[in-house]
């Protein structure tokens, strides 16, 4: 399919969104729960933001936002007619934007009745808390019990962007959609692929085909044939505003990398940092008031993946990525690592500056005339993905993605500092006031405190119950330190003591 969506009733047919929503704007950049007018179906949702003038016209968002109408209008109401949808395609038709629209038609609150997540973060999430299910010992069928956790946490989960690429990842989604389907949640899904091309070349692929087959029998599968890619219809920065430097001396394109960074992060200077990731540190090479700089080889020639392409862009709002060469078949895990990159810096908002040896379109060529059947299929597959690479690539280098808020969706990569680092690098904990101090009014009150301690439970214990010990324990932090009786925390405060007050609530007691 070129694109599509999938619905599924209680789990009868899924293609699903998916991100961590927080009332702010979602992976479309327009904050949709603020438009939305009492309990507007989707696609009379969509007519009236066509008539204002801040959606365009768009016959198959219409079509698709008209197969969604009848899950917005059932999911209040859980039970075994619930319905799901999923979209594919490769040109970026919008259906992100349909995701991001028929969500916030849903009744229901943010991330308890209703979920959505990039397909990446969700299965990070998923394999550490599969993880934490196993150490327990609690059950030798992981996969089920937590199956049984999603679905008394949510009853709407949307994955935005649903790939399968390794045979770990294949086997749990197989098993995980089963149980779901089971526990009634609705899912919908967007994908650059048909069901059918799901992990296509993968290992123990048969395996997999069941999975398939019951996604093709459970889910509406619709396809989004949009003539318009919507990545490419943004202006282009002048020469002062690129991001993107290919050709000519490398050398000067690293200069012209370096003055860019330099200049963004203003008084600042750039310099060595470290940070925690899963428990072990990482290093950055140049780093300073938001921004980092890596080489190619650092981000993708070594052993890191979503979860630490999603624990950076949590951190910083602009990254700077040298050196990058022409790609090839002969390393498709370089290929996948910077595909895996890109994807997860759009997603979440962050700006990336990048010097390379060739622009987007001409960076990857996979032509072996010597090669075996095998590697062509997968070169193919490859190529494929660089497509969606390439549109992403170009829309990030437009006026309207430079000057979007950064989205650092994912708080609970930020959460992980307090566990495994004596002190929180300043960077850190100002990336997690950003997090948290959702209306933008530069404290952070009880009931945005209570969302950060809830997510430090939740880390830690697997549950989200704020007791008002912890709250008070926070509190009396700051209170001792400042001199102040308030009930919220100014972000200087937060810099100040926030580390020693997670650390706090989160003593056994």
């Amino acid at each position: 399919m070129v694109g599509g969506l999938a619905v599924a009733r209680a789990w009868t047919r899924g293609a699903s969104t998916a991100a961590t929503a927080t009332g702010t704007a979602l992976g479309s950049g327009i904050d949709f729960k603020k438009r939305v007018v009492g309990d507007e179906t989707p696609s009379a949702f969509h007519a009236r933001l066509v008539r204002e003038g801040v959606a365009r016209a768009d016959d198959a968002q219409a079509m698709a936002l008209e197969v969604l109408d009848d899950d917005a209008r059932g999911v209040v109401a859980r039970g075994d007619d619930a319905t799901d949808g999923g979209r594919e395609r490769s040109r970026e038709s919008g259906k992100t934007f349909v995701m991001d629209l028929f969500y916030a038609t849903l009744e229901g609150k943010d991330g308890v009745e209703k979920r959505r997540e990039h397909f990446h973060s969700f299965m990070i999430d998923t394999h550490t808390r599969l993880h934490k299910l196993k150490d327990s010992g609690s059950s030798s069928d992981t996969v089920r019990v937590y199956a049984k956790e999603l679905a008394r946490e949510t009853r709407v989960l949307c994955l935005d962007e649903f790939q399968i690429v390794d045979v770990a990842d294949a086997m749990i989604i197989r098993r995980l959609l089963e149980n779901l389907w089971e526990e009634g949640v609705l899912l919908v899904t967007t994908s650059n692929r048909h069901p059918d091309e799901l992990y296509k070349n993968g290992l123990n692929r048969s395996q997999f085909l069941p999975c398939i087959d019951e996604i093709k029998h459970r889910c509406i599968v619709h396809e989004m044939a949009s003539e318009r890619d919507y990545r490419l219809t943004g202006a282009r920065g002048g020469d002062d505003h690129a991001t993107w430097k290919s050709g000519g001396d490398e050398s000067e394109r690293e200069l012209w990398l370096m003055e860019r960074l330099k200049t963004l992060a203003g008084e600042r200077r750039l310099k060595p940092l470290q940070i925690a990731i899963s428990g072990r540190i990482v290093h950055v090479r140049r780093a300073g008031g938001g921004i980092a700089h890596f080489d190619f080889q650092e981000l993708c020639d070594s052993a890191l993946g979503a979860a630490d392409y999603t624990a950076l862009a949590s951190i910083f709002n602009t990254i700077g990525v040298g050196h990058v060469p022409i790609l090839g078949a002969d390393r498709f895990d370089l290929v996948r690592r910077f595909i895996t990159f890109v994807d997860v810096m759009y997603e979440h908002k962050v700006k990336v500056f990048i010097s390379a040896a060739a622009s987007p379109q001409t960076m990857y060529g996979s032509s072996d005339a010597t090669a075996t059947s095998s590697r062509k299929d997968a070169a193919r597959d490859e190529e494929f993905a660089w497509d969606r690479t390439v549109s992403r690539l170009m829309e990030m280098q437009t006026k309207e993605f430079q000057e979007a808020a950064w989205n650092p969706k994912a708080g609970s990569w930020l959460l992980e500092q307090a566990r495994v680092t004596e002190v929180l690098p300043a960077q850190v904990l100002r990336s997690l006031w950003q997090r948290y101090d959702r209306n933008r009014d530069n404290v952070l009150d009880e009931t945005e405190l209570e969302d950060l301690i809830a997510d430090l439970n939740h880390l830690r214990s697997g549950h989200r119950h704020v007791s008002e010990e912890q709250l008070d324990a926070v509190m009396s932090i700051v209170s001792r330190q400042s001199e102040k009786q308030n009930r919220y925390i100014t972000r200087d405060e937060f810099e100040l003591y926030g580390h020693r007050a997670m650390l706090e609530c989160m003593r056994d007691r």
